[in-house]
């Protein structure tokens, strides 16, 4: 097994890419699943995935979590109404890689016969839902840590000492909160969605997803 430093997971969606740049801005060479130099790749110190939240050995972009064990895995969260209308959006629909991936990872997340015949647009919400809650769960049990995205930069002292690295004061501040990869793969406004879509849609899921939204504190 290969060693690193850290390692950032969790849902897509969450804040890995901001994350990244607030790790690098101290010095860590972490790097993105994003498949774009110099990122892609396994960094020096670690790796900011979502699919690394499972011991796949063929992720769709970065490297697999398999050969590797880390110092600290630190599993970002943000709130359910925000992550899933973009994961619907951004990540799943026309047989994309990574809706493949979490089927196959979670299969639960899978559309029964009668959900199949849903609008386009409540599928990918049902799904992005499902994968919320199940991919959290994975990601929890495999995490030294859940935080918040919105808690990152209060909590970098405390992380700091923990993983030897030198805190360096309104450094990491400076980083920009609306660091994401959205624009590369969508340009239409961001879909709105509210609990009340989603218990048409899976009415025990809601209750599942609520609850653990507040046990992340939200």
């Amino acid at each position: 097994m290969e060693l690193k430093k850290l390692l950032i997971t969790g849902c897509g969606r969450s804040g890995t890419f901001y994350a990244t740049d607030v790790w690098r801005s101290l010095g860590l060479d972490i790097r993105h699943e994003r498949p774009v130099p110099s990122h892609g790749s396994m960094g020096k110190d670690g790796m900011a995935s979502w699919f690394m939240t499972v011991d796949d050995p063929n992720p769709p972009f970065g490297p697999s979590a398999i050969g590797y064990e880390f110092d600290f895995v630190l599993h970002l969260v943000r709130h359910p109404l925000k992550v899933i209308p973009s994961v619907a959006q951004l990540l799943l629909g026309k047989g994309s890689l990574s809706q493949r991936y979490i089927e196959e990872n979670v299969p639960e997340i899978q559309l029964n016969s009668e959900e199949c015949s849903l609008e386009p647009r409540d599928q990918l919400i049902l799904l992005s839902a499902r994968y919320w809650y199940h991919w959290n769960l994975l990601a929890q049990e495999k995490a030294s840590e859940t935080i918040q995205v919105e808690q990152l930069i209060p909590e970098l002292p405390r992380l700091c000492e923990f993983l030897e690295v030198e805190y360096k004061p309104r450094v990491a501040d400076k980083i920009s909160k609306t660091t994401n990869a959205r624009w590369q793969y969508v340009r239409e406004e961001p879909w709105v969605v509210e609990w009340a879509e989603i218990q048409t849609l899976d009415s025990s899921l809601v209750e599942k997803i609520r609850n653990l939204a507040a046990l992340y504190g939200y």
